[in-house]
């Protein structure tokens, strides 16, 4: 799928598990938890495609970003060698551990011990990375820096002026993580190729089973369904989940709407 696609798929995801789990245990959260973790979720939807070299993810941070690729690959391609099933093929390299529910369960946890040892660091540095990801994801045109730029101010925003900033979180970090990733899964699963999301069980003879949906119902990445019906779909899903979703916005939104209705008769 393309980045795009990704991105507000993550999006999406985080605004409804963030905007509606918590009232379900009882729980009220604050617009900067859901907007924390859907900015989280969105760009943590691209984090798989690390094991990819010409990946947005690989190429968002530089240096940085390419020795994590450079990492990650031959990590995949090595755990795909010791748990290879008989009928597995390929090298693991792409579409190999970062694309499975463990591996994204395990940054998952990685991401919330990080965060209970070094607190708001952590939860900050996630939001920008994630968020800059997000934002390449979006929109392919924006050049490098005004991006990141972007990234840091919005994670600033969020943190300074956001009632509960991003501390609203703290536990939550790393489940935002977690869903990113297999949501970039499942959006890969119902492409042509499928993804591994159910390593290691065994399907038919498969350890590296391509999970995907039913055959007639694929379609090819960045080709005229993705483009025409589910990334604006996506899209559509995002803005209605964020305007419900955060605590506050939907007063925000019928408060901009009646300043539009009365300003509309002044310019006519």
């Amino acid at each position: 799928m393309l980045g795009v696609s990704h991105a507000t798929s993550g999006a999406a995801l985080g605004l409804a598990v963030a905007g509606f789990v918590p009232t379900l245990i009882g729980m009220t959260p604050s617009a900067g938890s859901v907007l924390t973790f859907a900015g989280v979720a969105a760009g943590a939807a691209l984090l798989p495609d690390l094991d990819h070299p010409s990946s947005t993810a690989t190429r968002r941070f530089s240096w940085a970003s390419w020795l994590a690729s450079k990492a990650i690959r031959p990590l995949s391609a090595l755990v795909f060698d010791l748990t290879r099933g008989r009928r597995d093929t390929g090298k693991g390299t792409h579409r190999g551990l970062t694309h499975t529910a463990v591996g994204a369960l395990f940054l998952g946890l990685a991401i919330n011990l990080a965060s209970a040892q070094w607190g708001t660091p952590v939860m900050l540095g996630t939001l920008f990375v994630c968020l800059a990801l997000a934002i390449k994801g979006l929109d392919g045109l924006i050049p490098g820096p005004p991006s990141l730029v972007i990234a840091a101010g919005l994670t600033w925003a969020v943190q300074e002026y956001v009632p509960g900033g991003t501390d609203g979180t703290a536990g939550w970090l790393g489940a935002a993580v977690a869903l990113g990733m297999v949501v970039h899964s499942l959006g890969d699963a119902i492409t042509e190729s499928g993804a591994p999301l159910l390593w290691p069980l065994p399907i038919r003879g498969r350890l590296w089973y391509p999970v995907g949906s039913p055959r007639a119902m694929r379609f090819r990445a960045g080709g005229k369904v993705e483009m025409l019906l589910i990334a604006p779909l996506l899209t559509i899903a995002t803005l209605v989940l964020a305007v419900y979703a955060i605590p506050g916005a939907l007063d925000l939104a019928l408060s901009l709407r009646d300043q539009a209705v009365r300003l509309l008769p002044q310019a006519g």
